[in-house]
């Protein structure tokens, strides 16, 4: 009886919620917007934009999104495009809002409310977009604006045909023959981003003032700034120009029917003025220069200060008689040297080199006139200030987690760094972890919460100190702005996969890490050392080891020596509407210990006692961000070839690869897909979902996602984003193996072995640094499936309830998955 009484009281309970929320969505429903409107006021439902021009399909868009952002009356907030949820809110308390117009509902936006036309924002709309237009060299642009009622509501259109855009011509410069027309007009004509036939803008223009400027003080002209130039355009000519566009625009265009074969042309004549500032056209010198190691916020330079030293020039001056950080340490990062001429790109690498320390809260440069200096001598004074940071950092965390191979993850991690180890700027890190990774069966018999099971805790520790320079047993000119460090490390980690093994790994690495420019990195290890124990070993899976070479291979105790190079090519914040991101890792072992068998069997007549790993793996990561103010659409390729040679059959456990999860191919969880078109049909419907031996060698995957703002609360920061997205890709080994049928690469299988995913997902952005993520995914190609190449599009059933458990996968992670 009491069984049945709480179930019918449960439902009861249930019918009640549906109930409630029937009632709430019906009252939202029926508030209208205009529901509070006078006979003669309109709400502004929407404005439209139609544009006609010649850009680009890539940048077409974000010409649309800025033309949108410049209307000067925009409207209320729609989810999905149809439902005014805060203006709903809004009308709900109606007459509070009213009175309280600072209500802080209205000031984070919580509520909105509604938005009444006025018709005369349409020509302040159509002037700034015409503005605009101008600003990206369409002079000829022509906006027309129309708006449509429908009831109480109003659609506002604007029409934008940009006509053709101009194009560059000519670019000269107007300066007398003083000294710096002598020395920066060679200069500026060879380095001038202002090219024949390159489109015109006023962007452009500005990044050419800022080079101009930039070019003329990495000459010693230290008081030449942007006021002194300015630009005159003259779009009177005739000439007409093609465009310059790579090769893929091009054809990209022609199969639009957007290339034209000629578009007009604007030449540009920059004048370069001293105006009211006399000395700008002159050069300047350092007389001297000042370095304060121990300074304190707003301290007076001039008192306090008991000691100096001088180091080839320069004047070290502090308050103790022993500094924090050796002079010589600080000396190697400053590149400004007494009687050289001011370069700006000295000035930017010393500050950038000495705030990279890392034991400084903040380095700066205060430069003044010399006093005392003699006619037509203009010398400097530089003074750096270093505000020191706290010797020791203390940290702990608490992490939540989803990866690659669990679904959730928890761990502890503590460490302390020595930010100044033997005074000289190193950087010594000690670090202690335990974590623990849970994974989930698909017995829809258990509840949601007792689905999930240990896969895996591991416990470790390490330690990595860090140079602020190359240690080598040679000399190395560096280059100034390269940043360059060495790093060691050494480390100990248990993972323990209860019911399966223990596995041991020691690690340790010296490496070189250094920057070519803002955009670029390179770190170089050349050599690194891991050790393999596999320990604790249950009697199921020895017999999985000696029934699959794959297994086995894989997971037999390793010794592994190699090198390996990483280079990393990121542009994010070079353009507001797109960057690229590029890794590309080549790594190789067994080469030196090959060399040291072949030797000790030379000399003792028998090779290593030890099994020693031998493979080339080269891994890649390229990523496309295309940006607009309120999307982003994002596409990757991302995987790596491992190729194992020698005794080696496989590459180790620790350097193989797997896909499915958050943050690979969504449609399958961790771990279950692949390798190839191998399905192992009984392991797949256990509920024991811990399949180790789905790996790889050999990894390709390809990502296309489109993510997009959907509510933002408390003045937006609090944001929830959709997404929508598509994953393709799999795992294969480099050697066939004839327990695993499928398994190894072939090209000619290729098509057949690629899985496919798609689906959406909810984001919640918590203040821009934390990013809680759900995506629910489902395949579309299984490559295990024989029939139409493994296309399951027909199969999708979202009304089947059996099919919903079966292939819908639910990837739960923290941040973005790319």
């Amino acid at each position: 009886m009491s069984v049945s009484f709480i179930f019918k009281r449960r439902k009861l309970r249930t019918a009640s919620l549906y109930f409630y929320g029937l009632c709430l969505l019906l009252s939202l429903f029926s508030c209208s917007p205009t529901k509070h409107f006078k006979d003669d006021t309109y709400l502004l439902r929407k404005n439209t934009v139609t544009l006609n021009t010649d850009k680009t399909y890539s940048d077409k868009g974000a010409l649309k999104d800025a033309l949108k952002s410049v209307i000067v009356q925009q409207n209320n907030t729609y989810l999905f495009g149809s439902m005014p949820f805060k203006v709903w809110l809004y009308n709900l308390r109606y007459k509070k809002f009213q009175k309280d117009t600072a209500n802080f509902q209205i000031r984070s936006r919580i509520v909105e409310k509604p938005v009444v036309f006025n018709e005369k924002a349409i020509p302040l709309s159509i002037k700034q977009m015409q503005s605009l237009l101008r600003n990206q060299g369409y002079f000829n642009a022509v906006v027309h604006a129309t708006h449509t009622k429908k009831g109480k509501e109003i659609v506002v259109n604007y029409e934008v045909n940009t006509k053709e855009g101009f194009l560059i011509d000519t670019i000269t410069f107007s300066i007398d023959t003083s000294q710096l027309g002598a020395t920066m007009l060679p200069i500026w004509r060879s380095k001038s981003l202002l090219n024949k036939a390159i489109p015109y803008s006023n962007a452009l223009l500005s990044a050419e003032r800022s080079q101009m400027v930039n070019l003329a003080k990495n000459q010693g002209f230290y008081k030449f700034n942007t006021d002194n130039i300015a630009f005159e355009l003259d779009t009177s000519g005739t000439k007409m120009l093609r465009d310059k566009k790579s090769i893929v625009e091009s054809a990209a265009n022609i199969l639009a029917g957007k290339l034209k074969n000629t578009r007009p042309t604007v030449s540009v004549n920059a004048i370069i003025k001293e105006e009211e500032n006399y000395t700008a056209f002159n050069t300047y010198a350092y007389k001297n220069i000042y370095v304060y190691p121990e300074y304190k916020d707003n301290e007076d330079l001039r008192k306090g200060y008991k000691y100096e030293q001088v180091i080839d020039g320069i004047t070290f001056r502090y308050k103790n008689k022993k500094p924090l950080v050796r002079n010589r340490i600080i000396k190697s990062k400053i590149f400004l040297q007494p009687q050289a001429l001011y370069r700006q790109q000295d000035y930017d690498n010393t500050l950038m080199q000495l705030n990279d320390l890392g034991i400084y809260n903040y380095a700066r440069i205060f430069i003044q006139d010399h006093k005392d200096s003699i006619a037509n001598h203009n010398e400097l004074n530089a003074h750096i200030v270093l505000s020191p940071a706290k010797p020791y950092d203390f940290n702990t965390n608490f992490e939540l987690s989803g990866g690659d191979l669990y679904v959730a993850g928890s761990a502890v991690n503590a460490s302390v760094t020595n930010k100044n180890l033997f005074r000289g700027a190193n950087q010594l890190s000690i670090s202690g972890m335990y974590g623990f990774e849970l994974n989930q069966n698909k017995n829809t018999a258990q509840s949601f919460f007792d689905r999930f099971y240990l896969m895996s805790q591991n416990v470790g520790a390490s330690a990595k100190i860090i140079f602020p320079k190359f240690l080598l047993p040679f000399a190395i000119d560096n280059n100034r702005s390269a940043s360059p460090k060495t790093v060691m490390s050494i480390g100990v980690n248990y993972l323990d996969r209860p019911a399966y093994f223990r596995i041991r790994n020691i690690s340790s690495s010296l490496g070189y890490v250094w920057r070519r420019n803002t955009w670029t990195t390179w770190q170089v290890n050349p050599i690194f050392i891991n050790t393999l124990h596999l320990g604790n070993i249950s009697d199921s899976f020895r017999v999985r080891m000696e029934q699959v070479q794959a297994i086995r291979n894989s997971y037999q105790e390793n010794f592994i020596e190699g090198e390996n190079v990483e280079f990393i090519y990121n542009t994010e914040g070079r353009l507001p509407y797109r960057h690229t991101y590029l890794r590309l890792g080549l790594e190789e072992a067994g080469m030196l210990m090959g060399g040291v068998d072949r030797l000790t069997k030379a000399i003792r007549g028998k090779g290593l006692s030890f099994n020693y790993a031998s493979y080339v793996r080269f891994d890649f990561d390229a990523r496309q961000y295309f940006k607009r103010n309120n999307s982003t659409l994002v596409f990757r390729m991302y995987g790596g070839i491992g190729i194992p040679y020698g005794d080696s059959k496989t590459l180790p456990y620790i350097k193989q690869y797997f896909v499915g999860g958050a943050y690979s191919i969504r449609g399958w969880a961790p771990r279950i897909l692949g390798p190839g078109s191998y399905y192992n049909a009984a392991a797949q419907n256990s509920q024991d979902r811990i399949f180790i031996d789905q790996s790889g060698d050999i990894k390709l995957e390809w990502n296309a996602e489109y993510r997009f703002k959907m509510i933002q609360l408390f003045a937006g920061a609090i944001g929830l984003n959709g997404a929508i997205f598509a994953d393709a890709g799999n795992i294969w080994l480099a050697n066939k193996d004839p327990n695993l049928p499928g398994a190894s690469f072939a090209f000619n299988r290729l098509w057949q072995d690629i899985a496919m995913s798609t689906g959406a997902g909810l984001r919640a952005d918590i203040g821009g640094f934390l990013v809680l993520r759900a995506d629910w995914a489902f395949p579309i190609k299984k490559p295990y499936v024989s029939q139409n190449s493994g296309w399951v599009l027909h199969e999708v059933d979202f009304g089947s309830r059996q099919w919903r458990n079966k292939n819908i996968n639910l990837n739960v992670g923290i941040g973005l998955p790319f």
